[in-house]
């Protein structure tokens, strides 16, 4: 029994006085943080979509989602103030990019919804195009602002890989187009196999990132154990097996035969990716275990 405790690593909480060496498991974030990146994800893919396809309304929503992240990230900071801080380190910090470009892309979204509204037909225009050009970067730097600013904690090994932005891109994509899926318009035809397609992507970025992250250093191999052992529910039954498995499943069925996918099945889907999300991104959050001080 001793010799097996000697191999395990010791692991200490953040905060906890402990003058010994050991890894030390954060817990400044969590599943707060795992539902802001989750909605700032959603919303810019919601806003992206209904746009190129000429739905305000749904565009409308989007933004509504990006709205709700905002409040949740001004809640974090506890007083308001504070977010002239956080936008102050705008040329060093994703974190204050984020702050500056989520406000940014919600006033030109309102902008640009307005203005088609009131004149429809620029829909299709030239000028409209330029548009969607626009909101695709924004939307882009949204998608990958939330694992940018987790890689930026290079003492944290579990999250310091160039596969996280692209991991939660994936997720946040994944939401959004299962939200939109949702939405009580006509899901273009040629929408349908995008869904499974990114589900797709996203369950092989999981397992490429799980399979290569330990790599990166020992502190990671006890994130990984800690995923195994700690959260096992929530990042393989809930946020794989449930938030991409099953939406990949049914989204597969609703493109083959999309005249017999209940509706029932359809909020299955969206529910099931939205509660999936949130779970991964919260059990990478909270295994994040720092390197040993020496």
């Amino acid at each position: 029994m001793n010799e097996m405790s000697q191999k395990l690593p010791r692991i200490i909480r953040q905060g906890k006085v402990d003058f010994s060496v050991g890894y030390k498991v954060q817990t400044t974030w969590g599943f707060q943080e795992a539902l802001t990146f989750s909605l700032e994800g959603a919303g810019a893919t919601v806003f992206f979509i209904a746009f190129v396809f000429g739905q305000l309304q749904g565009a409308l929503l989007g933004l509504v989602i990006l709205m709700a992240s905002g409040a949740l990230l001004l809640a974090h900071l506890g007083n308001p103030k504070n977010m002239v801080y956080v936008m102050a380190n705008f040329r060093h910090s994703w974190m204050s990019r984020g702050a500056v470009i989520i406000p940014l892309f919600i006033v030109l979204g309102l902008i640009a919804i307005a203005v088609l509204w009131i004149d429809s037909a620029l829909i299709g225009s030239d000028a409209n195009a330029v548009l969607t050009g626009v909101f695709l970067l924004l939307a882009g730097f949204v998608l990958l602002k939330s694992g940018l600013v987790m890689r930026t904690f290079p003492a944290i090994a579990f999250w310091n890989s160039n596969q996280l932005p692209i991991l939660f891109a994936l997720n946040g994509l994944a939401s959004g187009a299962a939200l939109y899926v949702l939405f009580p318009g006509r899901v273009p035809a040629e929408f349908l196999w995008v869904l499974p397609a990114v589900m797709g992507l996203l369950l092989v970025a999981v397992m490429i990132y799980m399979m290569t992250i330990t790599k990166t250093g020992r502190s990671a191999e006890v994130s990984a154990n800690l995923m195994a052992k700690q959260e096992f529910v929530s990042f393989y039954i809930v946020g794989i097996f449930a938030g991409i498995v099953l939406p990949l499943i049914i989204g597969v069925h609703m493109a083959l035969w999309p005249m017999v996918t209940t509706p029932q099945f359809v909020f299955l889907l969206a529910a099931a990716r939205i509660v999936g999300d949130i779970a991964m991104r919260n059990a990478i959050l909270k295994v994040g275990v720092y390197d040993k001080l020496i």
